[in-house]
């Protein structure tokens, strides 16, 4: 299963049947990557969440064992900063869309505060939008409703108003990790009280915890990698003072070692795999 529109042939994350590939064009940054998982019936598959601080649009397809489809619906799933865990069900089949927050309220109507404590149906004034989708998800042609959602997000995106907070978020986004609050102000033109505010209103969190919690999941994600990763390295790369620093933030933020996470998503990849 690859998604349309990608820049990578491969995918970009990989973890058990879960499949991300970047986006190729660029939208407004109403949306970012696109993202697949498939739960068959038979086989257990209980994702390890990184934190991240971005919600999902997808359609949500559930199959009977002979394959067939049950039902079907659009979901938005919050985002998840202190990471977690995601059991998915049997016969369960995802076909996502990742937005960008700081696109969300004028693209879409949607506030990011909104979807950072549980997953919701699509709103009613946005499911008009979506009716072609549908109608092609109704006749069984998911993988062509994924492309028409993302078609969707290209005409929503004309939308979209990007003020310097929201060029803040952009940058955060785009070099998770690698830019500070204070480079993230100065490179927005924000005082950092005036970016910290904004980030805290449309965002729910302030830029320090997005910096932090993107920082780590890319470094998770780099180490994903190799079955031995060299934690110093990884740490050194993401901007961490040491591998120390690096292990309090993932034991603060997750409450594991880097090492310990690294291990169970691992092991569930390869079982998954095998």
């Amino acid at each position: 299963m690859r998604p349309p529109d990608c820049s990578d042939q491969e995918p970009i994350q990989t973890s058990g049947s879960y499949r991300a590939w970047r986006l190729g064009r660029d939208r407004a940054a109403v949306a970012d990557l696109a993202w697949y998982s498939h739960t068959g019936h038979g086989q257990e598959e209980p994702h390890r969440l990184l934190p991240f601080t971005e919600p999902s649009i997808a359609l949500r397809r559930r199959f009977d064992a002979k394959g067939m489809t049950s039902d079907w619906n659009f979901v938005i799933f919050r985002a998840q900063p202190d990471g977690g865990a995601y059991a998915p069900g049997y016969g369960e089949e995802l076909f996502a869309l990742r937005l960008a927050p700081e696109a969300m309220e004028t693209g879409l109507g949607l506030s990011m505060r909104d979807h950072m404590d549980q997953d919701c149906h699509l709103p009613q004034r946005l499911q008009h939008s979506f009716d072609a989708a549908a109608r092609l998800a109704d006749a069984g042609h998911f993988l062509s409703a994924w492309q028409t959602m993302l078609g969707v997000l290209d005409e929503l995106s004309d939308n979209v108003e990007i003020d310097r907070i929201g060029q803040a978020a952009t940058l955060a986004r785009r070099s998770p990790g690698m830019l500070g609050p204070a480079e993230l102000a100065d490179q927005a033109g924000l005082s950092a009280r005036h970016m910290r505010r904004g980030f805290v209103d449309r965002l729910g969190l302030s830029p320090r915890a997005i910096v932090r919690r993107q920082r780590l999941t890319a470094a998770m994600l780099s180490a994903e990698r190799d079955a031995h990763p060299d934690w110093a390295d990884i740490a050194f790369a993401h901007r961490f003072s040491d591998q120390a620093h690096m292990i309090r933030e993932c034991q603060a933020l997750m409450g594991q070692t880097p090492g310990e996470w690294h291990r169970q998503r691992r092991r569930m990849a390869v079982s998954f795999n095998s």
